[in-house]
């Protein structure tokens, strides 16, 4: 029987999860450290399809009979979604959250301490609404963002309170954490304000995760010596998997799949490891036939489409410049200069640009060169090039 996820799933079943099993150790003995008093704080990296969110959701079921644990999604608040990412729309996403988790828990009971601690804050608030039972604040104006923020970075702590002789402490999972660029110049003052919340909490463990590799900006922003949670946050990043562990899932969950020695050294090529990418490419492939090196290069360029869709949407939503950026680096690394030269325009004009590549993970600068990080971008591309003889600059 097949047991293999599409790369699109973000919550596995038991018989579906493969791996990651020193992740999930060193996770879950961090966590657990929580119990014993004032825990670091964890940032999960990794670059994007890696299986970030499926390892804190697998750790998140192990957790759930021992903790109360939230898993929060901050690509899934409404400011973001609405393109104005704001700190109070943070807090509000962060809120409407835990309530929500909190409600679905057997303990959950009249929140009669919640309530209460709601109404000593001292709220300016237009209106408190009743969700199921509990007290929602709904700010008047800005200046509330200190007050309703303090309040809902304090609840992991509050409910670990009311609740100790229950739960062992609190985990909070907040997954894209890379959404909070969109920040701009406050994200600096947001992380040191989130920091200063938090890093009083006892029993309270805050894992945090994102598409960024240990060498994107926004790491050092929060853990680097001088960022806001520097001495304080330990970076567990999760890597591809190994050759061998690719052979050996597919064995495993795909039977049908009937590799030689170089059709499968063809397929580990064409998904670099990546979690997405195997699953995604080993749920398209034909069955139950030999799968060669040149029988994987055609079923590669047959599916290409669908591995790359997600990005052909990002793709779309690129400025012409910056698709002109990304064509000129299919030919290989380049210096920002020579970029500047190709495209026609000067070399200060690119920074904006190329730091959004590089925020969006398509593009990454190494040695003072840039190259594209997304190689199934790239494949896609060139596939687009040879079969019409121009780039899809413009689609309709």
């Amino acid at each position: 029987m097949e047991d293999i996820a599409w790369g699109t799933d973000a919550e596995l079943t038991d018989a579906q999860f493969y791996n990651r099993k020193q992740e999930i150790l060193v996770l879950k003995s961090l966590i657990e450290s929580s119990s014993k008093g004032s825990p670091p704080t964890i940032m999960v990296s990794g670059i994007r399809g890696i299986g970030k969110t499926v390892l804190l959701k697998k750790i998140k079921k192990e957790l759930k009979d021992d903790y109360f644990t939230c898993y929060i999604d901050l690509s899934l608040s409404s400011s973001y979604q609405m393109g104005e990412l704001t700190e109070i729309g943070i807090i509000e996403h962060l809120y409407d959250c835990i309530m929500e988790e909190y409600k679905g828990l057997k303990f959950f009971s009249s929140l009669k301490r919640l309530s209460k601690y709601f109404k000593t804050k001292d709220f300016s608030i237009s209106d408190i609404l009743d969700a199921g039972g509990i007290p929602m604040p709904i700010p008047k104006t800005s200046d509330n963002y200190r007050k309703l923020s303090s309040f809902v970075l304090d609840l992991p702590q509050v409910i670990y309170e009311e609740h100790q002789d229950k739960i062992k402490g609190t985990v909070i999972f907040i997954d894209e954490f890379q959404v909070l660029k969109d920040l701009g110049v406050r994200l600096d003052t947001f992380l040191w304000y989130l920091r200063g919340v938090i890093q009083s909490q006892k029993n309270v463990m805050y894992v945090f995760s994102g598409s960024l590799t240990s060498s994107d900006s926004i790491i050092s922003k929060i853990a680097g010596s001088e960022g806001a949670f520097g001495g304080r946050m330990l970076n567990v990043e999760v890597h591809p998997f190994t050759k061998n562990t690719v052979k050996e899932y597919l064995k495993e969950k795909s039977p049908s799949l009937i590799f030689d020695d170089t059709g499968f050294e063809r397929f580990f090529n064409c998904t670099k490891g990546i979690p997405f990418y195997v699953n995604t490419f080993a749920k398209l492939l034909r069955r139950d036939i030999q799968l060669d090196e040149d029988k994987v290069k055609e079923e590669f360029q047959r599916t290409l489409p669908y591995l790359a869709i997600h990005l052909i949407n990002q793709w779309s939503r690129l400025t012409l410049q910056e698709q002109k950026i990304i064509t000129e680096l299919l030919n290989g690394p380049l210096r920002r200069k020579n970029i500047s030269s190709n495209i026609g325009v000067t070399s200060g004009s690119l920074s904006n640009p190329l730091n959004k590549l590089q925020d969006t993970g398509l593009i990454k600068s190494e040695d003072y060169h840039y190259i594209i990080s997304e190689p199934i971008l790239e494949a896609w591309l060139k596939r687009e090039y040879k079969e019409k003889k121009v780039y899809p600059f413009r689609s309709i």
